[in-house]
């Protein structure tokens, strides 16, 4: 370590960008420590926790089955005026995690336990020191991976980002599709979604931009009320914001590596921010373990961003006159090879 500091490496957040880059730090036998002002790992939840299985696979997310509540074969995507596309297949394409449980994971089995330190708030970061709540503590490389409504970072406007809300539902699991999205006008620049969970458990919610001001509970309770099939005891709800802007260009500043939502690394097409966390938390923590940031930014330059503008533009397309939109791409879908309907409709 070098003596000029406390830490090597400190990485702000222990959410999924800060646990897989606490991972690498573990497996490289590097110097770190993470820190959070959350009581616990996991809580609140922030995700839905549906992911892309090529994706999983392609950038090394775990896939043990004590933290995987679904997978999912056969997908549905619809609109509320009828059109519907379904995908069937042999194999997963994608999966559902419990989310607290695979953060937990991530945190404690995935490399091993982590460095954390909970309860710890970061006021400012100005250099090479970083102040908290517990005083001030310096770092040779710091990794900002605070999550979209860290006081670190930008605010996101309305304009700027979607707001999603999910319901966990008492209700059996379908016999036809563990993933159906809705597009609606009711929910704009977004959709609803049924995602299997448990047996006996399901996930419903949207997402949209909050342009009309009215409440996330109340959009979801509309749509619910139009499918009443949807309808449940409710066990658990989660809320939060998905920036939906493009990528960031500059991720590396100075000695600080931005990852995550911090730096907008969401699928804007699916909403999901998982593997986009996973994947630049990944690879700052190699760039710092090399002792060399910059080599962050050339992978983001050249693999990360090329990969989210796709879905940032394919979004935008896609949602430009509502669900009429999304009509007009599903009826052009139905003629795609399977291969081409699975990249375009799975976030892949």
């Amino acid at each position: 370590m070098d003596k000029d500091f406390d830490y090597e490496n400190l990485v702000i957040g222990a959410g999924t960008g800060g646990l897989s880059a606490g991972c690498i730090f573990k497996n490289q036998k590097r110097e770190y420590v993470i820190i959070d002002k959350k009581e616990e790992i996991g809580l609140p939840v922030r995700s839905t926790g549906a992911v892309s299985l090529e994706w999983v696979n392609r950038i090394g997310m775990p896939t043990s089955d004590e933290i995987v509540a679904s997978k999912i074969y056969n997908m549905s995507f619809r609109t509320d005026k009828g059109k519907r596309i379904d995908l069937n297949y042999d194999r997963p394409v994608g999966m559902v995690y419990d989310f607290t449980k695979y953060e937990k994971y991530l945190s404690a089995k995935f490399a091993g336990s982590l460095d954390i330190k909970m309860k710890t708030a970061v006021n400012e970061v100005k250099g090479n020191q970083i102040s908290t709540n517990e005083g001030i503590i310096t770092a040779k490389n710091i990794i900002m991976a605070a999550g979209p409504q860290s006081n670190l970072g930008s605010k996101l406007s309305k304009s700027q980002a979607l707001v999603a809300y999910e319901e966990t539902r008492s209700l059996d699991e379908r016999n036809d599709f563990q993933m159906i999205l809705w597009f609606s006008d009711l929910a704009p620049g977004g959709y609803f979604w049924d995602f299997a969970d448990s047996r006996n458990t399901r996930k419903v919610g949207v997402c949209y931009y909050p342009h009309s001001g009215e409440a996330p509970k109340s959009v979801l309770k509309k749509f619910t009320d139009k499918y009443p099939e949807l309808s449940g005891e409710v066990v658990h709800t989660m809320a939060h914001q998905i920036p939906l802007t493009g990528p960031s260009d500059q991720v590396v500043k100075g000695n600080q590596l931005w990852v995550g939502d911090m730096v907008n690394a969401v699928l804007n097409t699916t909403a999901g921010g998982l593997q986009g966390a996973f994947w630049s938390g990944k690879e700052a923590a190699l760039a710092c373990s090399a002792d060399n940031p910059g080599q962050y930014q050339k992978v983001w330059d050249a693999q990360i961003k090329p990969w989210l503008l796709k879905h940032n533009a394919l979004h935008r397309k896609i949602h430009s006159k509502g669900a009429r939109s999304v009509g007009k791409y599903i009826s052009i879908a139905k003629i795609m090879p399977k291969s081409v309907k699975l990249r375009v409709f799975g976030g892949l």
